[in-house]
């Protein structure tokens, strides 16, 4: 499902591009557009990438740090926690988030920790 909705918005687009080009105003709005997608990508580029360069769609990254207080439960047993991992979950362009789609932190023990 996910797929044909992402061919239909490229179908879309490409249509978009072709009335502009054979309209006066895409002699305008078209070179515009274009420097506007080269200064995303360069801006894109030039942030440090927290996934590798090659990677494009949804991604997901674990963030393990310790836990502060002593009086958090482990998700999954109850026993006092001793590290938080947090996961995000994100839309990657080239290695770079680009969109949030999820996060949330779990605090788990030492048991648990796999």
């Amino acid at each position: 499902m996910r797929l044909l909705r992402e061919l239909a918005a490229a179908v879309v687009l490409l249509v978009i591009v072709g009335v502009l080009a054979r309209s006066g105003v895409g002699r305008f709005v078209l070179p515009v557009v274009g420097l506007a997608v080269v200064a995303a990508l360069v801006a894109l580029l030039s942030k440090r990438p927290a996934y590798p360069r090659t990677a494009v769609g949804p991604r997901t990254r674990i963030i393990e740090s310790a836990v502060e207080s002593a009086d958090v439960a482990c998700v999954e047993c109850g026993s006092p926690a001793t590290a938080r991992r947090r996961y995000v979950r994100e839309w990657v362009v080239l290695g770079v988030p680009v969109v949030l789609l999820d996060d949330g932190e779990n605090p788990v023990c030492d048991a648990h920790r796999d």
